[in-house]
């Protein structure tokens, strides 16, 4: 592998355009992205992430920003 050649971040219009594709239907105007907004496999994956993985720190319905980057 060659993580020096890799990218670091990632734009926010290439970010909310690959969002999209996945079938996001809600605003982009926050940096809290609403799970109720995306398709049934999408919600499941970020229950999961939410319940499993991290500590609880939003209310249920949101994913926290720093979630966001694993979709």
């Amino acid at each position: 592998m060659n993580d020096r050649t890799s990218k670091t971040s990632f734009p926010k219009d290439e970010y909310q355009t690959d969002l999209i594709k996945r079938g996001y239907e809600g605003q982009m105007t926050k940096t809290t992205l609403q799970k109720g907004d995306f398709p049934p496999p999408m919600k499941c994956l970020f229950h999961t992430l939410l319940i499993c993985v991290s500590n609880k720190t939003t209310t249920f319905n949101e994913i926290p920003f720093k979630i966001q980057y694993l979709g």
